[in-house]
Parts: structure tokens; sequence; C-alpha cells
């Protein structure tokens, strides 16, 4: 399992600021238990997205209000059989995803990058879009709005 955390680059273009293996470590007075922090704030609500350059999707989510949801995406395909483009937007919201089922690919300024069941991602508001795999994929979602930026 990967966890990828996202940011911007020198040049204000979405990318993956962060990438690690999931490896949880024991929890004392617990047999058998282990913890893995995969990202947290300092503050509440959490702090407003980077600049952006592509277009907003408005989610509606005040900042600090969340939203618990899963998202489906079927295999995306045109009549020619390649897969078809992904619209790049930004949220004003902090999003914890969970590749539950399928594989996708996340696209960012960056480039596109491969996730399957198992991996998170963390969006941090940047500029990115989803292009499901060739069986589609089953995301659980967390968003927690932020405040837009000034």
């Amino acid at each position: 399992m990967r966890n990828l955390i996202t940011g911007v680059d020198a040049e204000g273009r979405s990318c993956i600021a962060e990438e690690h293996e999931i490896e949880g470590d024991p929890v004392d007075g617990y047999s058998g238990m282990k913890v893995a922090a995969l990202f947290r704030t300092e503050q509440s609500p959490p702090p407003a997205r980077p600049p952006a350059l592509a277009g907003t999707v408005d989610v509606q989510l005040p900042p600090g209000w969340v939203r618990w949801m899963i998202v489906e995406h079927a295999p995306r395909t045109t009549h020619e059989g390649t897969t078809a483009a992904a619209t790049m937007h930004h949220t004003d919201t902090l999003d914890f995803v969970y590749v539950q089922e399928g594989s996708a690919e996340f696209v960012l300024q960056d480039g596109a990058h491969e996730v399957s069941a198992g991996d998170h991602v963390v969006t941090t508001g940047v500029d990115h879009a989803w292009r499901a795999g060739p069986k589609g994929a089953r995301l659980l979602v967390v968003s927690i709005g932020t405040p837009k930026p000034e």
C-alpha cells in the first residue's frame, strides 16, 4: 500500500510532494495491532489550497464541514477504445482518498500516477483529475472544506 500526498512544485504545478509505503508501528499494550499515520493537519479548518491553474469545481462544502462518500468510476473508453481525457480541476477541500477496488490514473500537472486497490491519496486542493483503469475504480473519499485562498 502506498500513501501519496499532493503539493505544488517551484513552477506552481500540481505534483506528488510525498510518497510512502505504509508500515504500521506496534501499539503498546495491544498485541498484534499496528497504526500508521497517513496525514495530519495542525489547524481547523485546514489551510486554503495553494494557487491553482485549472478551473474550480464548487463542491459546496463550507470550511470545516466534512463529507464522506463513495465515488465509482466506470471504465472510460472512447469509441476507438482509448481512455477518455480527464478534466483537470481543483476544489476548496482537503480530500482523503482510499482506492477500495480497481485502479486509476491520478492525473496531476507533473503527469499521471497509477494507483490501485489499497493505495491512499491526500489531495490538498491542487489541480487534479482521475482516469479510471480498465475495470473502473471505487474510491472512498473524505472531504473537509477549506477556506478559499485570499
